[in-house]
């Protein structure tokens, strides 16, 4: 397989190849085939996001403010080494004597797209708060469009992009403002655009309730169509705090009961203080649903949904709210994953992660990736939960996509089932272990009773 991890200490960009079962905290385990860092630029530059725009263009946004146009071109590792021409890519499968590695080229960039002063209000009356930055937080494609990128700032900035890859050069058409700050901005990929051929964006962040606006086709200018009402409050009468930080979408409600005349969009929301609130525009303001995910209040920070279908920006299409699940991270080292219903399913990485995940993301509908502040990238299968790679990177992962995921074999790694069986991951006997030891302190309860 391979990947590509942004990495935030450098600043650079690090491609990574290898075979199921790598491992590199483990001497005896399959280790990478090749991990090499590019276009460095530094802690204040780094890389925030990474998007594939065709297949020798990578679109990169950096913490500075910069969107940055990459061209790559593949050759095989020894002429990489022994510094010969470069030849065209062979079909045929790579293997470990023989392989392609990347050459990275920043062909043309756009600078100054963020701005810390919108920010300022947000902290400056209070001596308790730090200094925010500002960055992006969203990098997508306009649907139906094949060369626009809306690229969005936590100051509530959002910057439509064109890209044309025939001059190798980057136009910005517009920039247009919403209310900062912002933690999530998502496009809605999952129905037609509504009348008049607008496109859809949901977004929110800490004390700024969910919004959604509809952007003209020409953007032009933007007009807010809806917006979250908060919560009641709780059983000690306190307001709830309002701090959404991942919104996807759903397919817009179909039934009979549905109004025609008014909005008609259905989302789901993860909040800092581990509430998943499901939302119908339909319904109202309020969330229909809005479930304790977490009982002690561990703070959540990104938003996941796993179903039957999903489209290329990550919302789901499926018509009501149920039948998939979520995945989300908090802050300490735990990825879960619950149902629609709230209900723990099972966590990645039991054992294993050492410190926050500052990324998750899914590839192919297949696998997860995850990178943290433990400088791990990892990949693990959806369906089993299983650890298929990790790799130590040198610094904690703001972005990673798995380019290729033919994850091939190794000697060491994976051979049939019953090597699996006997060679089991430490997370699955730690597992198996929190299992007995809870029949065991059911059975010391039993016998207390009945001794009593």
């Amino acid at each position: 397989m391979r990947l590509l991890a942004g990495c935030a200490d450098g600043g650079s960009l690090k491609e990574i190849i290898c075979k199921s079962g790598t491992d590199t905290a483990k001497q005896t385990a399959p280790q990478p085939l090749y991990a090499e860092a590019s276009l460095s630029e530094g802690l204040k530059s780094a890389i925030e996001h990474i998007e594939v725009i065709s297949e020798d263009h990578l679109l990169l946004s950096r913490c500075n403010g910069s969107l940055e146009l990459v061209q790559f071109s593949r050759h095989k590792k020894e002429q990489a080494e022994k510094g010969k021409e470069p030849e065209l890519p062979t079909p045929s499968a790579e293997t470990e004597n023989e392989y392609e590695v990347s050459e990275f080229e920043v062909v043309h960039a756009i600078n100054g797209l963020t701005n810390d002063s919108r920010l300022e209000p947000l902290y400056e009356a209070s001596k308790k708060r730090v200094k925010l930055c500002d960055g992006f937080v969203s990098l997508q494609l306009v649907p139906s469009s094949e060369d626009t990128y809306l690229a969005v700032t936590r100051s509530g900035l959002i910057h439509i992009v064109q890209v044309n890859l025939q001059k190798n050069q980057l136009l910005k058409l517009n920039t247009l403002e919403v209310k900062a700050p912002l933690e999530f901005a998502q496009l809605n990929d999952c129905d037609d655009r509504v009348s008049g051929d607008r496109y859809i964006l949901g977004y929110g962040g800490e004390e700024n309730l969910v919004k959604i606006v509809a952007i003209d086709s020409d953007f032009s200018k933007l007009t807010q169509i809806w917006e979250a009402k908060n919560v009641k409050n709780d059983r000690l009468d306190l307001r709830v705090p309002v701090w959404p930080v991942g919104l996807k979408f759903i397919k817009s409600f179909q039934s009979k009961m549905s109004d025609a005349t008014k909005l008609n969009f259905q989302f789901a929301v993860i909040t800092r203080f581990s509430h998943l609130g499901l939302y119908r525009t339909q319904h109202g303001r309020k969330p229909m649903k809005y479930i304790d995910l977490l009982p002690n209040r561990e703070p959540l920070n990104q938003l996941l949904l796993i179903g039957k279908e999903s489209t290329p920006l990550g919302n789901l299409l499926a018509e009501d709210f149920c039948n998939f699940c979520i995945i989300t991270a908090d802050t300490k080292h735990n990825v879960y994953k619950f149902n629609v219903d709230g209900r723990l399913e099972s966590k990645f990485g039991q054992n294993d992660m050492t410190g926050a995940s500052t990324f998750i993301g899914l590839s192919s509908g297949k696998y997860l990736l995850q990178g943290g502040l433990d400088r791990y990238a990892r990949v693990y299968e959806l369906s089993t939960s299983e650890r298929l790679a990790k790799i130590y990177v040198g610094g904690h992962v703001n972005s990673l996509n798995l380019i290729n995921d033919d994850i091939g074999t190794s000697a060491e790694g994976r051979t049939d089932g019953a090597k699996n069986k006997r060679h089991r991951e430490p997370e699955d006997d730690a597992q198996v272990a929190d299992l007995l030891w809870n029949e065991l302190d059911v059975k010391n309860r039993k016998k207390k009773k009945a001794s009593k």
